[in-house]
């Protein structure tokens, strides 16, 4: 897949800005604060139908405009596609080959890109919640089901908190219902969390120790709150009623994958707690790279990468890695940086310097 050209109408720093990229590697060049990862974030929205994070309308559209928009060319394993993307304050409009696209899970994972950002390592250090989600998304890269499971259940688990918090003389027959959809959707769920644990665990493992050179056992390990050794709907269920009690006093439900613990390990100590700043780092890198691996052997596709400032973040031998990995690397690759110096990378560069959020000039080297 090769994002072709990119043309940006008042889009976060960007006023008016069209960019014709590389098909292998894109530099992005500039001191802090400048509009690079704007640029980067601005693929991501493109590419994925959102940005790197959730935000609100206002600070995604350019200061004093009422809207923004952004334009791509893209080739990839369906064809040569046209996407448009107009937001305002009131609405996202999507357009695939100029027909509009109303519902973008129709359209979700189409194409695969694969960000590495200085925030990554609160993947390892940060929330459960920041690795639940992160999880889930890369499952609902893999398999759609996922993603549908994943919004019928919390449709379901908002109805159900409803009930919960206006029925104080509630009795557990009159929430059964809930408990049901709960528990045959969100079983799904969880299974499949699983179920992708087991498959990327040994490429995990393996990255890190290439990436670290040492030794070291690397575990994700998930922790339900749901106890089960074959059924796990039936379990569920069970779950449901035993904290009946509990839910009705807190007004909220308190089991169920929502409320699952995903976490990581190194040679047997919580990654969160005992990981220093250097095994923090590799962990995330790992991931990362596993993700990509995931993506080429289930979907058979490779991803576009995009790195933000990632090289100030690790030492000699893993920057090594990571342009070796760069360099192996056979799509198309966005990085930004504010030293050249610190680019190790071996091939033609496109460069494009960005200054006062303005691109100054874009140039091929070597």
């Amino acid at each position: 897949m090769i994002l072709k050209s990119l043309t940006l109408k008042n889009f976060k720093s960007y006023a008016s800005e069209t960019f014709s990229f590389h098909d292998k590697f894109n530099l992005i060049l500039g001191e802090n604060a400048q509009g690079k990862t704007n640029l980067l974030e601005a693929i991501h929205f493109l590419l994925a139908f959102k940005p790197f994070k959730q935000l609100r309308t206002e600070e995604i559209i350019n200061f004093g405009s009422s809207e923004c928009r952004l334009k791509g060319e893209i080739e990839s394993h369906t064809g040569f596609d046209e996407v448009h993307i107009l937001l305002n304050e009131n609405h996202k409009t999507l357009k695939l080959n100029s027909k509009v696209v109303y519902k973008t899970s129709k359209v979700h994972g189409r194409y695969n890109v694969v960000s590495f950002l200085p925030s990554d390592l609160e993947l390892i250090k940060g929330s459960p919640q920041g690795r639940r989600r992160y999880i889930d998304a890369l499952i609902c890269t893999l398999d759609a089901m996922h993603l549908r499971d994943l919004k019928l259940y919390h449709r379901a688990l908002t109805q159900r908190n409803a009930v919960l918090a206006k029925a104080s003389s509630l009795t557990l027959d009159k929430i059964e219902v809930w408990d049901e959809k709960l528990a045959e959707i969100g079983s799904h769920v969880i299974s499949r969390r699983l179920e992708f644990i087991d498959k990327i665990k040994p490429q995990l493992n393996k990255i890190y120790r290439l990436t670290s050179g040492i030794d070291q056992d690397i575990q994700i390990h998930y922790k339900s709150s749901i106890e089960a050794e074959s059924d796990l709907e039936q379990a569920f269920k069970d779950a449901l009623k035993l904290r009946f009690e509990k839910d009705k006093k807190r007004f909220h439900t308190t089991v169920g994958p929502h409320r699952d613990q995903i976490s990581f390990s190194i040679a047997g100590k919580d990654a969160s707690v005992y990981a220093s700043q250097g095994e923090a780092k590799n962990l995330a890198l790992s991931l990362k790279t596993s993700e990509i691996e995931m993506i080429k052997q289930f979907l058979g596709r490779t991803p576009i990468l995009l790195l933000d400032d990632v090289t100030s973040e690790l030492d000699g031998q893993r920057k090594k890695f990571l342009f070796k990995l760069l360099e192996d690397f056979p799509g198309q690759i966005f990085i930004t940086t504010t030293d050249m110096k610190e680019i190790l990378y071996k091939g033609e560069i496109r460069v494009f310097h960005i200054k006062d959020r303005k691109v100054l000039h874009k140039q091929i080297q070597t």
